[in-house]
């Protein structure tokens, strides 16, 4: 009796046990992959559940959500913290822009860029309808802009560099017109703020195209809160941009922001303006050397 007492004693202590680890795996399921020895990852494929980081909010974050590359994205407030999560061991890999990821390895040991791109995110400017103009002229803008022999160093200084440029401009020539950004200012280097000043490259590339269209820049933050009622707007591409920023650009003259689809033609308040940036996402993954430590 007392020998069966005792079978069954470790048979619940086994059953505990096994409880104990089921719940382990399922925790680490849960989370996504994050660290394992001499890790493979070379294909957007290879993201399939693993932690991966991005900035919160960030172009990144809806690619790889919306293209379904993984059910474990691991959201950070800038992407320094992202790399730092990288090489803690804290997340497979980091997506973000190709020209970016250089800045932000550059001195990092432990770190490399997987240099093949997994896809490609394209800027637009988005304006009221009533803009509809103003968006045909910015169109002649940012083709002329990116044909230019200012447009690759401007991106170069802002993303790679991360040195504020502004294109050349004429001293004695009038802008009759103020054209506004409507931006939030958390997704260093694209718009950021340093010293009260709004900068990145959105803002260049928005001062460039506002001064092609006789107009001087003029910016206006919002904060970073997305806006739940989409009731107003068509179902489809058009609600991601249901945003504080589209929102403040409702019903604005000469106001504009940023987005990165492009809205149908029977959008009733809404119109977009041809690509001004082609963002290419690549990885950043842990060296051999880090994953084996």
């Amino acid at each position: 009796m007392k020998f069966s007492k005792k079978i069954i004693s470790l048979t619940a202590a086994a059953l505990a046990v096994c409880m104990t680890l089921a719940s382990c795996s399922a925790q680490k399921e849960d989370n996504g992959v994050a660290y394992e020895k001499e890790m493979k990852i070379s294909t957007a494929a290879d993201l399939e559940g693993k932690a991966v980081a991005v900035q919160l909010r960030s172009a990144e974050d809806d690619y790889i959500v919306n293209n379904k590359l993984t059910n474990y994205p691991k959201r950070y407030e800038n992407m320094s913290d992202a790399v730092q999560a990288l090489i803690d061991k804290k997340v497979a890999a980091v997506v973000v822009d190709s020209h970016y990821a250089n800045q932000l390895t550059d001195g990092v040991e432990g770190v490399r860029i997987i240099e093949n791109s997994i896809g490609s995110v394209e800027y637009r400017f988005l304006l009221n309808k009533s803009d509809a103009k103003l968006a045909e002229k910015m169109n002649q803008q940012i083709a002329a802009l990116k044909e230019s022999e200012e447009y690759q160093p401007m991106v170069e200084s802002e993303l790679l560099k991360g040195e504020s440029y502004r294109v050349s401009k004429e001293s004695d020539k009038e802008l009759k017109k103020t054209f506004t950004l409507v931006t939030d200012p958390s997704f260093k280097p694209f718009t950021y703020k340093a010293k009260n000043e709004v900068k990145g490259l959105l803002v260049a590339i928005s001062d460039g195209v506002s001064y092609g269209c006789g107009g001087k820049l003029d910016t206006m933050t919002v904060d970073p809160v997305t806006i739940d009622d989409t009731s107003s707007v068509n179902e489809g591409e058009v609600t991601s941009f249901v945003s504080n920023e589209a929102q403040t650009v409702k019903g604005k003259k000469n106001a504009f922001c940023v987005v990165t689809s492009e809205v149908k033609d029977d959008d009733t308040m809404f119109v977009t303006t041809d690509s001004f940036y082609t963002s290419e996402l690549v990885m950043i993954v842990r060296t051999e050397e880090q994953e084996k430590k």
